[in-house]
């Protein structure tokens, strides 16, 4: 059964309200719902921590291009801001490359050699408000399919959205999450128990543990860009 989003704003409203499970929402009671309800799924893209379902997205890109950008509209990848990056390869006439994500703070401290072109080693993360770039180090000396698995921003809903686009378990959360700003928001925050902050912690804790992603982006492997592998890749 889908579950629309004024439902869904109904019920979170109707955990912390006095009043009659069939008193309707009054007033700009879901408009300023919908909002927060927005704030928060804007605020669990912030790390990807909270966003339990990763896509994996193909691209191309073409020779000398350094940079790959992902943003809800306007990007080469319109998928919304890369979240958190868990793996990401590129392959070319079935032969996969794997590339080793860094951040761009990482990536700055390391010796490197000047611009090159060649088979890509390193893909470098760096987040802005609304978008991640990613650039390819070294660029593509020739076209490349790009592959990246990783948790992107979620949609902002709108009052013609439905919920099935969140997995029930993170509807649970939501919800709750949802109705503890609301409760603030109203003045209720009298209505928010200490058994319902028990709820909202155990269905937060059952979200993290469904998150497989590590926040720390680290480089074990350490700087390739010299010997063998730059014979490898040709440059």
């Amino acid at each position: 059964m889908v579950e629309t989003v004024k439902e869904f704003v109904t019920d979170s409203y109707q955990i912390v309200s006095a009043n009659s499970p069939t008193v309707p929402l009054k007033g700009d009671d879901f408009t300023k719902g919908l909002r927060i309800l927005n704030d928060l799924l804007s605020s669990f893209s912030g790390t990807g921590l909270m966003i339990t379902v990763a896509k994996e997205i193909e691209t191309s890109v073409i020779a000398g291009q350094k940079y790959v950008t992902f943003a809800a509209s306007g990007a080469d990848v319109n998928e919304g801001r890369l979240a958190n990056i868990e793996d990401c390869w590129l392959e070319l006439t079935g032969v996969t490359y794997p590339l080793i994500p860094i951040s761009i703070h990482s990536f700055s401290e390391q010796y490197k050699y000047a611009p090159l072109n060649g088979l890509p080693i390193y893909a470098i993360i760096k987040d802005n408000v609304d978008s991640t770039r990613l650039q390819l180090y070294p660029a593509p000396s020739q076209q490349y399919q790009l592959f990246v698995f990783g948790k992107f921003e979620l949609a902002e809903l709108t009052s013609n959205s439905d919920m099935s686009i969140l997995p029930r378990y993170f509807k649970r959360y939501l919800k709750l999450a949802l109705a503890k700003e609301l409760a603030r928001y109203k003045g209720r925050m009298a209505a928010w128990t200490p058994d319902l902050n028990d709820e909202l912690k155990i269905a937060r804790d059952d979200m993290e543990s469904v998150s497989e992603i590590n926040l720390n982006i680290s480089n074990p492997i350490g700087n390739q860009l010299n010997g063998a592998y730059r014979v490898r890749a040709g440059i």
